[in-house]
């Protein structure tokens, strides 16, 4: 090999890592992208259980309100909703 030759695979060498750190930070940089607004810190998923193979069911509390909602592949079902128990605000507020 001459000298040329070591040096074009050098300089992939360096194209590459400098690619795979160019992502590594992208993903570390933009993989929180979450609203940081006070109103979606409201949202919470409370417990969820396996419907069968593709379904779950899952309970999301909203504010003061839990829903109800089975997740499928295709499409969600919104089926029922309630006030939340007062014990359940108070235990969230414990955990924060």
């Amino acid at each position: 090999m001459d000298a040329l030759s070591i040096m074009r695979a050098v300089a992939a060498l360096a194209i590459v890592l400098g690619l795979i750190g160019a992502l590594y930070w992208g993903a570390r940089r933009f993989s929180n992208l979450r609203p940081s607004s006070p109103l979606s810190e409201d949202l919470k998923v409370v417990a969820w259980k396996p419907f069968d193979g593709r379904k779950r069911l899952a309970v999301v509390r909203w504010g003061d309100e839990e829903h109800l909602i089975l997740t499928g592949q295709t499409q969600d079902l919104h089926i029922a909703s309630r006030k939340a128990p007062e014990d359940a605000a108070d235990e969230s507020s414990d955990e924060a």
